[in-house]
């Protein structure tokens, strides 16, 4: 007569362990799809900064460019008030490539085809910059400007002392 052996080895899993491993499953992939969506808003406000920190070091080394004492008129410009632009020479010059590279056309700006030749085809940030000189010394002035850009929640602001060294 054969003998019958029962197995005793039963393997895999029951119906429980694989809804409780499925539920862990489902839990973990929601936290890392969350994620996303944050890293991207961190990235898209990175390059925000990138563009403010940019735009407002372009305006700082043009000062340098600048003649000494015309500095001074470039006080309380904003690139987003036509009104504030200096009166003439360079300043002025440089005042509305600034207002093209971080405004663009618009809102009492418009700017001549020999302006946009000579500055390039750019995509404009839609930001606002503006520009603080004072004037510690006879020989030293200290600029300050300050870049907002839409979507980003802090401005940048940065600051140089400008030296007559002649």
């Amino acid at each position: 007569m054969m003998r019958r052996t029962i197995r005793t080895d039963r393997r895999g899993f029951t119906i429980a362990e694989v809804i409780i491993a499925s539920m862990v499953l489902i839990v973990a992939l929601l936290v890392i799809a969350t994620m996303f969506p944050m890293g991207h808003q961190q990235v898209v406000d990175a390059g925000r900064m990138t563009l403010a920190v940019t735009a407002a070091r372009q305006v700082l080394e043009d000062m340098g460019s600048l003649p000494f004492d015309g500095i001074a008129n470039l006080n309380n410009y904003s690139t987003a008030n036509a009104a504030t632009l200096p009166a003439n020479g360079p300043e002025l010059a440089a005042a509305r490539r600034w207002r093209y590279m971080v405004g663009g056309a618009g809102g009492g700006f418009t700017f001549t085809g020999a302006e946009m030749a000579e500055y390039g085809t750019v995509t404009p940030m839609g930001g606002t910059a503006t520009i603080q000189v004072t004037s510690p010394t006879g020989t030293q002035r200290q600029a300050t400007v300050t870049v907002s850009v839409p979507g980003l929640t802090t401005n940048v602001q940065l600051t140089t002392v400008l030296v007559r060294m002649f």
